[in-house]
């Protein structure tokens, strides 16, 4: 019996070390292929370039369903949200050829909003936090395109929860005038949400650029 019970807590042991491992592995590229595609989609859409916009749709969906779906399933990843993903890459695939520019920036932002989540398994010096602002203000810059009011407010919402929870670990790394400029950023979304769409809109790209700032504040 006490060698049974030896025995379980070895494979314990063992499985936790596994999953150690996984989440220290660096983040595969194969990933940060589909994070790009998807950003390049969203720029070739609201320029309106129909055969860029197909093309790196079918890029994305190939990566997603593809190498990405490989080594997330090596990782341990929960096949849930490797489905997940293909999924919402497939739909990207569907509207890129002739659906409306606003709503394929809208599904290629959506593949960018299950970053942060995948990126959580991996090591980065990079916070997913990060990833997760860039998504939300890119998410309120279209939702405004689509003038969907209660979705720009549902993004600001969450815009202004995940900095609160990502401010510290900026300020630690030495960001504090990065801080300071965002914290002024996640008001201005929040008191231009209520107004004129435009005004909202202009500060979410504003948005966009300080949070390539706070990217680099962990990359130094």
């Amino acid at each position: 019996m006490k060698s049974v019970a030896v025995g379980l807590v070895l494979i314990a042991v063992l499985t936790g070390f596994a999953v150690s491992a996984a989440q220290a592995a660096p983040v595969p590229s194969s990933l940060k292929a589909v994070e790009s595609s998807a950003e390049d989609l969203v720029d070739f859409a609201l320029s309106g370039d129909r055969r860029e916009t197909a093309a790196t749709a079918a890029k994305l969906t190939a990566l997603a369903r593809g190498p990405a779906a490989a080594t997330l399933t090596r990782s341990g990843v929960a096949s849930a949200k490797i489905v997940e993903l293909e999924l919402t890459a497939n739909r990207v695939a569907r509207l890129a050829p002739h659906g409306s520019f606003v709503r394929v920036a809208l599904a290629a932002n959506a593949v960018s909003g299950l970053m942060p989540g995948l990126y959580a398994h991996f090591q980065d010096r990079v916070p997913p936090s990060v990833l997760e602002l860039d998504y939300l203000d890119r998410e309120a810059q279209l939702r405004s395109l689509a003038r969907e009011r209660k979705q720009v407010g549902v993004a600001v919402k969450r815009l202004a929860s995940t900095w609160v929870r990502l401010r510290p670990k900026v300020v630690l790394a030495g960001g504090a005038a990065s801080a300071a400029a965002y914290d002024k950023h996640v008001a201005a979304m929040k008191r231009l949400v209520h107004g004129a769409l435009t005004n909202v809109r202009e500060e979410a790209v504003h948005g966009l650029a300080l949070v390539d700032q706070l990217e680099q504040v962990f990359m130094r």
